[in-house]
């Protein structure tokens, strides 16, 4: 099975954080999921470097990553997905959706109540922010 390394943005604003919904998709395990906003990261390039590329090409924003967060493997019926976090301040810009469904900046306390991608769920599980 093919595994992609991808890269997620957790954006926070004083205490609220940024996290998307992807479109609907046939794939039931992707289809309308919430996540941290990011993508694969291209060869030779460093994770650091793709979330901040991602993020801009994704809703028009400018960050700057701070601090790692975490990683997880996580094995969909499809592919392999090796995620990293990065907590993420924002320099500059509003959220332009182009490639997702919905956006919603929410206390991180609430973060329980959305339906996470798997990887991103066991992301946020081994930070301890699902309660």
């Amino acid at each position: 099975m093919k595994t992609i390394e991808v890269v997620a943005a957790m954006i926070q604003v004083e205490d609220m954080i940024l996290v998307v919904q992807r479109k609907e998709d046939k794939k039931a395990h992707k289809s309308l999921k919430w996540e941290f906003p990011g993508g694969k990261v291209e060869e030779g390039e460093r994770p650091k470097d793709a979330v901040v590329r991602e993020v801009k090409e994704e809703l028009q924003l400018d960050i700057n990553p701070v601090a790692w967060v975490g990683r997880v493997v996580y094995e969909y019926p499809d592919i392999k997905v090796d995620l990293t976090l990065f907590h993420c301040a924002l320099i500059d810009g509003l959220p332009i959706l182009k490639v997702h469904n919905d956006q919603r900046w929410t206390d991180k306390s609430l973060l329980y109540t959305f339906d996470w991608s798997a990887a991103d769920r066991e992301l946020l599980q081994l930070a301890g922010w699902l309660g």
